[in-house]
Parts: structure tokens; C-alpha cells; sequence
């Protein structure tokens, strides 16, 4: 059986109710009552008759003690199995003294005074089912695992004996030192999974808890996560990473505050900075994505260990992991890159003072647009860790890293809508990514556009310079693909609401536009009109057509822009692109939008181009029939 095909801990891990355990027929105690077996309340009266007898023996030697006490625990698990989990025995705090006490002493004698390697096999002997007679350790670990699975009382007698911290120990041990060619069979899950959920249980109490930090066995297992990762056992990895977060998930003070004392933030951080370049991606994040639960779990109780984390130069190393990912080509994102986003974006949030937002709205805005000045939703504190982000974005070409900051910054914003406004007038991390979005992959383009589709809609917030930048770019950019796409969102934008025409005719976006029309028109003239097949030509003939479809946009209910449009002299030109069909229908809508200050002219065009066209060009005949009907309407409406 590999450790790769082993289920993660968490499925793994069972509770002690559970009937289904498979164990080893071994455990199984052989009670002579002859003929039928007795029901659970025969074998739990049974079980108290000779517990009160083993508690007589307290003039017994301790060897003596111990065997009388092994010796019901049989029955004890039998009972238990075949009441389905569900404990009836008024003795049950005694008898959890005596069995953890029994199975604290016995890894203590195994683990005492040797080395760790050699503690490791050990604990291992002791505690492992080995499929005959000598099996005293697995039947305390056992026991104890249903014992810690039943009240808080009993956890606080188990917690009293000392376990916790010796479980912990173990642990580490068989995390950090794994045994060569160490063969895994089914015993190995069992044992596993019992042993794992024992520490979850006495994770969910507080005086159990409180057991765990006896000792240095916490730090180093914490370490041990981010300095041994290409030595440690992977049987045992998602076991401690499961042990770790429960252990982050019940913060209390007293684990804060020794986790201080014994600086497992700072030396973690150090330990991934030092092999962050020879760890592959994946493995550093997810030790960090660790160290930072253990931050956040906290926060809410002290922000001791978020100080640590910012001293200890938490920002760079997390920048460093994250552009490990650059690269990388994946096809999905990594759900340990996954989650370390979600941790920095909840750095975000952190901090004890607001940022303030100045109202220097640049207008005219949208109908219903409202500038946020209450503090309604969570708000962005943390500037510091808002850069890791936007440094991620400046310097990756990753597709899929550069896409997962981008909807980072929309959670931002779902969160309040006034984070746009605190980031953007601080950081201006939007204005300065449409610089960058050219250089990126085309799936960061298209997501980096809808950004700005969202902004517009979602916030109802003209974001005057941002789009400004935006036109630059479908002007000068070397780059077609990504002109196209910009200007695809430009459309979407422009008809998004009427307020676009003038905004768009203002900024100088429609004289644009023309322009660069009336330069291709020019272009096909000279070529007669005859245009290549090439990959080029098929995206300079899209960015053609969503050039055309724009303009037709703007033009819609718009006076002042068909002027504009006859200003600049381009009847003549948008009669050129009449002549191919992917054109037609937009310049036909231009041509049509003339008929606002002109019908006569509009009529004289369409008219003009009829008897114009040749037998062959039945198709565009056709088209310009449609129009006609309408140009005569509106000729008798002058």
C-alpha cells in the first residue's frame, strides 16, 4: 500500500463511536459465558463487577496492577462495539486515570533516553498491532482513543496524566524521522487514524489542550514543517497537518503566548525563507499557509503573532512564495495557492487604524452612483500586505497567479465598495495594471477588462483616468489581440448607459476611432478592396468590426456625435466598408444615424449605392433595399 494512496487524515480520522473499526481479531476479548453472547448491558455490568475488584488490589505489586487492568480492557472495547459506541459505565473517570496513566507510563519508558531515531521505533513497537499475543500497547492506545472520545471530564482526567504532551512527542517523531523502506499495511491506517483522532479530541477541550504545551514538542513539530519537508514522512504529513490546524483552530491565550515564548513564527519564516528556492511551490505554501493560520486563528484574541509575522519580514517571504508559482504552467489553480491567497487578502484586513478616503470624485458619474463614506462591510487596513498582491501581478506572466490576484481585488470590493476607492487613491493599483495588461497572457486581458466591466456596472463608478489609459492603450498598444479586447470592453461599457456617448466623444475616444476607420479605409482602397486570409488579417478584420460597432454605439441618440462624425468627413469613407459584408450592417447603422441631421443625404447615399452596386453583388443589394424603406420614411418626415 503507498502512502500516496492513503486517504487524507481527515477522512481517515473516525469517531470512537464508529462500529466499523476492522480491528485485529486480536482485540477481541474471548468472555466464557458459554452459548450466546451476552448483550451490552450484561458486558457493561460485568465490566463494573470486575473494575470494582481491580480497584481492590491496591496492595498489589504494579506489575501485578497492570495486568489486571490489561486484562479488562477486552471487555471494555467489546462492550463498547456492541453498543454502538455508547458508554454506560459509571466507573468510566477512574477508569480513564488508570489507562491513560498506564499508557503514559509505558511511552515514557520507551521514548526515555534515546536518541530520536531510536525513540521513533520504539514508540512504533510499542503502540503498533503486530498480530500476536504481546499487543498491551495497542490495546492502551485503543482504549484511550474511545475514552477521549466522550466527555469533557474524562478528556481532563486523560489530560492529567501526562498524555497529551507524550502523543504530541510521538508525533514528531514519526513525522520528522521516518523509518527506511518502513512497508505500510493496513494495521499502519488503523493505528494512524486511531492515534490522530485521539489529538483532535483532546484538541476540542481546554484542559486537554492545555496539555499539548508541556514541553518544546508544539515548536518543534511546528519546525519541523518547514525546515525537515524533504526528509519527513509522508505517511505522516497530512496526519500532522491536520493535528496542527486543529490545534491553530482552538487559540486560546495560553497557546499564543507560547508560541511567542518559544519564537515559532520567526524561526518557521527563516526555515521557508532558506529553502523556498529549492522546495517545489506547492510544498513551501502549503507549510506557509500553515504558519499564517496559526496568525489568523489568533488575531481575534492578540495580534502577537501577527507582529511576528511582520517583523520576522513576513511581506517579502510571502512574495517570494507566491512568484514561485510563475511559471509553472498549470492548467488549475493550486489549492495551496489557493488558500495562501485567501490568507494574504485576510492580511488585508488587519490593522488598528482606518485609511481615510477623500471625496475627489471626478464627474459626471452614473445614475445611482453613491460615494461610500460609511463603514459598512470589512475595509482594506493593510496597505503592506495589499502590495504583495500587486507585486505579484507586476511581476508574474503566470496566467493563472495573475487571474487569481484579479479576483482577489473584486472580493475586495465585494466585501465594500469603498476599498476601490482606499486602494486606488493610495496604491492606484488598477491604473497602473492597465500598463502592464498588454505584456500579460490573453485569459489575464479578458479578466482584467471584466474587472473593469464590474466596476462600472457593479459600482455604477466612471473611473475617468483608468479609462483614459484604457484608450491610450487601444491607440498606441503593439499588441492587436489585446487592443481587441480592450476595445470590446470599451463596447460593453459604451452601452452600458447613454452618459457613455458624451463621455467617450469628450475624451477624444470617438475622434479616435474614426480616425484609425478612416486610415483602414484608405488602406482597402488602395488594395482594391481585396483583403488576406492570414491569421493577422482575421484579427485586424475583428478589430475593424468592434471599431465599427462602437462608433455605432456612440452615435445612437446622439446629435452631437453625428455631427462629430460628418465633421470629420467620413461619409466617404464608411461607404468603403458597405462593400464587405462583415462591415455592412455597422456602416449601414452609421450611415442610418445621419439621417437625424440629414435624411436627404442619407437617402442620396443608400440610393447612390444601389445603382452603384453590379449584378454580382446581389447580397449587398439586397441590404441596401432594407435601408431604403426606412430612408424614405424618414425623407417624409423632413
Amino acid at each position: 500500500m503507498e502512502a500516496e494512496d492513503l486517504s487524507k487524515a481527515e477522512d481517515r480520522t473516525e469517531g470512537p463511536g464508529s462500529k466499523n473499526e476492522d480491528r485485529p481479531a486480536d482485540v477481541q476479548p474471548d468472555v466464557p459465558l458459554g452459548g450466546q453472547s451476552p448483550g451490552p448491558t450484561a458486558l457493561w455490568d460485568m465490566l463494573e463487577r470486575q473494575f470494582l475488584e481491580y480497584e481492590q488490589l491496591t496492595h498489589r505489586s504494579p506489575d501485578e496492577r497492570q495486568k489486571s487492568l490489561l486484562s479488562l480492557l477486552p471487555l471494555f472495547l467489546k462492550a463498547w462495539e456492541h453498543s454502538v459506541g455508547i458508554i454506560c459505565f459509571p466507573s468510566l473517570q477512574r477508569l480513564a486515570e488508570d489507562v491513560s496513566d498506564q499508557l503514559a507510563q509505558e511511552l515514557q519508558k520507551a521514548l526515555a533516553g534515546k536518541p530520536a531515531e531510536k525513540a521513533r521505533v520504539a514508540a512504533r513497537q510499542l503502540l503498533w498491532w503486530k498480530g500476536d499475543v504481546d499487543q498491551d500497547g495497542y490495546l492502551l492506545l485503543k482504549s484511550v482513543y474511545v475514552l477521549t472520545g466522550t466527555d469533557s471530564e474524562t478528556l481532563g482526567r486523560i489530560a492529567e496524566s501526562g498524555l497529551p504532551a507524550l502523543l504530541l512527542r510521538c508525533l514528531y517523531l514519526f513525522f520528522a524521522f521516518p523509518l527506511e523502506k518502513d512497508e505500510l499495511f493496513e494495521s499502519d491506517v488503523q493505528v494512524q487514524r486511531m492515534f490522530v483522532q485521539m489529538l483532535l479530541n483532546i484538541c476540542s477541550e481546554s484542559q486537554a489542550l492545555e496539555g499539548l504545551l508541556s514541553g518544546s514538542d508544539l515548536q518543534a513539530l511546528l519546525i519541523a514543517t518547514t525546515c525537515l519537508r524533504e526528509h519527513s514522512c509522508c505517511f505522516w504529513k497530512e496526519p500532522t497537518f491536520c493535528v496542527l490546524r486543529a490545534i491553530s483552530k482552538a487559540q486560546n491565550l495560553d497557546i499564543i503566548q507560547y508560541l511567542q515564548a518559544t519564537d515559532c513564527v520567526r524561526l518557521s519564516l527563516q526555515n521557508l525563507s532558506r529553502l523556498a528556492d529549492t522546495l517545489p511551490a506547492p510544498e513551501v505554501s502549503e507549510a506557509m499557509n500553515l504558519i499564517l493560520g496559526f496568525v489568523k486563528d489568533s488575531y481575534p484574541v492578540s495580534a502577537a503573532l501577527f507582529l511576528e509575522f511582520e517583523n520576522a519580514e513576513g511581506y517579502p517571504l510571502l512574495l517570494k512564495v507566491l512568484l514561485q508559482y510563475d511559471g509553472l504552467l498549470q492548467s488549475e489553480v493550486d489549492p495551496h495557492l489557493e488558500e495562501l491567497l485567501r490568507l494574504v487578502v485576510w492580511l488585508t484586513t488587519c490593522g488598528k487604524s482606518e485609511l481615510k478616503v477623500f471625496d475627489s470624485v471626478t464627474y459626471p458619474q452614473l445614475e445611482g452612483f453613491k460615494f461610500y463614506q460609511e463603514a459598512s462591510g470589512v475595509t482594506v487596513k493593510n496597505l503592506q500586505a495589499f502590495q504583495v498582491l500587486q507585486n505579484v501581478f507586476h511581476k508574474s506572466s503566470d496566467s493563472v497567479l495573475c487571474t487569481q490576484v484579479l479576483s482577489a481585488i473584486r472580493t475586495m470590493w465585494a466585501w465594500n465598495a469603498r476599498n476601490f476607492f482606499l486602494l486606488e487613491w493610495t496604491l492606484q493599483p488598477v491604473s497602473q495594471f492597465v500598463e502592464l495588461v498588454p505584456l500579460k497572457p490573453a485569459p489575464v486581458q479578458v479578466h482584467f477588462f471584466r474587472l473593469l466591466e464590474a466596476l462600472v456596472f457593479e459600482l455604477r463608478y466612471v473611473p475617468h483616468e483608468i479609462l483614459r489609459k484604457v484608450q491610450h492603450l487601444i491607440k498606441e498598444s503593439p499588441e492587436p489581440s489585446c487592443t481587441l479586447v480592450a476595445l470590446q470592453s470599451i463596447l460593453n461599457i459604451a452601452g452600458g448607459d447613454p452618459l457613455f456617448s458624451d463621455i467617450f466623444r469628450d475624451s477624444g475616444l470617438l475622434g479616435m476611432l474614426l480616425a484609425q476607420l478612416r486610415r483602414q479605409a484608405k488602406i482597402m482602397r488602395k488594395s482594391g478592396n481585396k483583403e488576406s486570409t492570414s491569421g493577422v488579417q482575421d484579427l485586424e478584420r475583428e478589430l475593424t468590426c468592434v471599431m465599427l460597432k462602437t462608433v455605432v454605439t456612440l452615435l445612437i441618440g446622439s446629435v452631437r456625435n453625428a455631427a462629430v462624425l460628418k465633421d470629420h468627413g467620413m461619409v466617404p469613407f464608411i461607404k468603403i466598408f458597405l462593400d464587405h459584408e462583415c462591415y455592412r450592417e455597422a456602416s449601414l447603422s452609421i450611415l442610418e444615424q445621419l439621417s437625424v441631421i440629414n435624411a436627404e443625404e442619407y437617402m442620396s447615399i443608400i440610393v447612390g449605392a444601389l445603382c452603384s452596386s453590379t449584378q454580382g453583388e446581389l447580397q449587398l443589394k439586397l441590404d441596401l433595399l432594407k435601408v431604403t424603406s426606412f430612408a424614405t420614411f424618414a425623407l417624409a418626415c423632413v
